[in-house]
């Protein structure tokens, strides 16, 4: 099961780096403020959900090194 939310939370850190202008992009800009073209990170006030997407982006609690960085690559052209 830790598998399988770790990939639906990098789903949507993907969906967060593609779909800018997205409805749900736009909810959580609102919500938690974007820094540097990136939305801030969870901190205590925020959700459950949201602090744990966070930590995925991070790479924490997701084995060795960055999990999201290292399993998803951006290609231009």
């Amino acid at each position: 099961m830790k598998e399988f939310n770790v990939a639906f939370l990098g789903k949507w850190c993907s969906r967060m780096l593609v779909d800018k202008e997205g409805l749900w992009y736009r909810v959580l800009k609102a919500r938690y403020e974007e820094e540097g073209g990136r939305l801030k990170e969870g901190r205590r006030d925020s959700s459950v959900w949201w602090r744990m997407l966070s930590a995925i982006r991070s790479g924490v609690g997701s084995g060795e090194g960055g999990w999201f960085e290292e399993n998803v690559r951006r290609l231009v052209g």
